[in-house]
């Protein structure tokens, strides 16, 4: 298991949001269960400017067991079978928004996620799983093909500044498409693309005709492969 790293200090709002992440984790830890946060809680997590608003978590699991785990059907509600959400702490004034996207296991046999130390506003300082900033990054990458959100734009920004070399030794893996899609909202990612080895010129030949007001909707599985694949 990878060591965890070390706590750094958050906004209030994140504090909030590790409370939910550290709760979660010690379930699925407690039930081995692999599981990882992405999103852009993740991204505050490493440091990221941003602030988040729920927790995103990829999980080795399916929806019984989740239903199983955290309250049945009167406390989470579940999306088609690879994603449900719940609210934590539900009774308090701040509820927290936790959203599980749900793979095989076997779909997350390769991936190793990290401990991380984090503090949170009730539970003081704990550890939480997050994906590696490879997956966070392809996961912020689609968020930005998809929709209008300017922290994705901001999010990528960083992960990039900061994990330069890792993200340049994995540019094969980034989705030429929603690259296309995300330079055409945000014309400012074409710089941060480039700087990672990525071909931003063919990424907008390859969506040449494509309306960002007319996308595709969302399909059983989308989230789960933009990390993954």
């Amino acid at each position: 298991m990878p060591r965890a790293s070390s706590v750094e200090v958050p906004n209030m709002r994140q504090a909030r949001l590790n409370d939910a992440a550290i709760a979660l984790s010690k379930v699925l830890v407690a039930n081995e269960v692999k599981h990882g946060i992405f999103g852009g809680c993740a991204v505050a997590a490493l440091g990221g400017p941003c602030e988040a608003k729920d927790v995103d978590c990829l999980v080795a699991s399916d929806k019984p067991q989740m239903m199983n785990l955290f309250g049945g059907e009167d406390s989470i509600c579940p999306i088609g079978e690879d994603f449900v959400f719940f609210r934590w702490d539900s009774e308090s004034d701040d509820p927290v928004l936790v959203e599980l996207s749900l793979v095989s296991p076997s779909a997350m046999q390769s991936v190793v996620p990290r401990e991380l130390r984090v503090r949170g506003e009730s539970t003081g300082e704990g550890s939480t799983y997050i994906l590696d900033e490879v997956c966070i990054f392809k996961g912020k990458l689609r968020a930005a093909a998809v929709r209008s959100k300017e922290s994705d734009l901001a999010d990528l920004a960083y992960l990039e500044s900061t994990f330069h070399d890792k993200l340049w030794m994995s540019a094969s893996q980034f989705n030429q498409h929603y690259v296309g899609l995300a330079v055409r909202r945000y014309p400012k990612l074409a710089e941060v693309f480039q700087r990672v080895g990525v071909d931003v010129v063919a990424a907008a030949n390859g969506v040449k005709g494509v309306s960002l007001d007319d996308l595709w909707r969302p399909q059983p599985g989308d989230v789960q492969r933009s990390l993954l694949g």
